[in-house]
C-alpha cells in the first residue's frame, strides 16, 4: 500500500518481517541523522525529525520527513487500524526511518577462512550482512524476530544445514525485544525457550551423531530491562567443542565469564579464535 501510494521512480518500499522493512531512495545521501526508536523511548515523535549532518543530506532528510508525514493518513485509512484506533489500542501510525545505510564492502568469510556458511535469522539486517559476507540465507517458516518465533524450526534448519555448509550463523532476536519492552518476566522466558527449544535439540543431535563441531554462544549486545536501551558493555561468550580446552567456568553469565580462559576479546580476536 505504501509503495503504491508513496513509491516513485526514486522511492521503493520493500516488505520485511514484523516491524522491520526497507525503504530504498535512489540517489539518497547517508549524511542524515535518524532516530532509532529503541534509543528514544517515550520521546514525542515531533521532537525527532530527520536532519541533515551535511549539506548534501538536506534533500534526503526533507524527503524522509515528507514521507513520514504522508504515511500517517494512508495508514489511518486501513480498516483494522481504524478498529484499533476506535478501541484506543496500539497501532501503526506512520513509517519511521530507522537509520541511513549504504551498501557495505565486505571480504566474504570464505575468502578469509575457506569455509562456506549460511545464516538463519528473521531480521533482514542480519540476513543482508550475511549475504554481503558471502553466506547463504535460509528461510524458516514462523521465524518472526520476536518472542513468538519458531525455535524448533530454527534448530531443525541449523541441523539440516550442517550437512551442506561448514558453519551456520543462527540468530534469535527475542531476548533483545523483551529487553526493549522492559519485561523481565518475558526476557527470562525467552532465554529459557532459547535454551530448551533451540540449543537443547541441537546439542542432543551433536551427542547422538558424534558430530565434530565447534559452537560459540553469545549475544551481540546487552539490552537491560532497567534501561530498555542497547548498552556497549562486554557480553559473555562460550566457545565449546572441537579443539577447545575447557576452563573452570561452569556458569554462563556476565560475571562468571570474567574469570574464563578467553579473557576480553574484541571482534577480530573472537573471529580468529573461533575459526582457527
Amino acid at each position: 500500500l505504501l509503495n503504491e501510494r508513496l513509491g516513485s521512480d526514486r522511492v521503493h518500499f520493500h516488505t520485511g518481517t514484523h516491524y522491520r522493512h526497507l525503504l530504498v531512495i535512489d540517489g539518497g545521501k547517508a549524511a542524515i541523522n535518524c532516530w532509532p526508536p529503541h534509543d528514544h523511548l517515550e520521546t514525542p515523535v515531533d521532537q525527532l525529525p530527520v536532519t541533515a549532518t551535511a549539506p548534501e543530506g538536506e534533500e534526503t532528510a526533507a524527503m524522509l520527513n515528507q514521507l513520514v508525514e504522508a504515511s500517517r493518513s494512508i495508514l489511518a485509512e486501513i480498516p483494522w487500524v481504524k478498529e484499533k484506533a476506535a478501541r484506543h489500542e496500539r497501532r501503526p501510525t506512520s513509517i519511521w526511518p530507522w537509520a541511513a545505510g549504504e551498501k557495505p564492502h565486505m571480504i566474504p568469510i570464505k575468502e578469509l577462512t575457506g569455509l562456506s556458511g549460511a545464516t538463519i535469522t528473521a531480521v533482514d539486517l542480519i540476513k543482508g550482512l550475511g549475504i554481503y559476507a558471502g553466506m547463504t540465507p535460509i528461510h524458516v517458516e514462523g521465524a518472526t524476530g520476536n518472542w513468538q518465533t519458531n525455535y524448533e524450526g530454527k534448530a531443525a534448519a541449523a541441523i539440516e544445514a550442517l550437512k551442506t555448509y561448514d558453519y551456520i550463523y543462527l540468530h534469535v532476536e527475542a531476548a533483545d525485544e523483551a529487553g526493549h519492552d522492559g519485561d523481565m518476566k518475558l526476557k527470562m522466558s525467552v532465554i529459557e525457550d532459547l535454551d530448551s527449544r533451540l540449543i537443547a535439540p541441537i546439542m542432543k543431535h551433536i551427542d547422538e551423531t558424534g558430530l565434530d563441531i565447534r559452537i560459540a554462544l553469545l549475544p551481540d549486545h546487552p539490552t537491560p530491562v532497567e534501561t530498555r536501551l542497547h548498552t556497549k558493555d562486554p557480553v559473555p561468550v562460550a566457545i565449546w567443542g572441537s579443539g577447545i580446552t575447557a576452563d573452570d567456568v561452569t556458569t554462563f553469565d556476565e560475571e562468571s565469564v570474567k574469570s574464563g580462559r578467553l579473557g576480553l576479546l574484541d571482534q577480530k580476536a573472537f573471529f580468529h579464535h573461533f575459526f582457527q
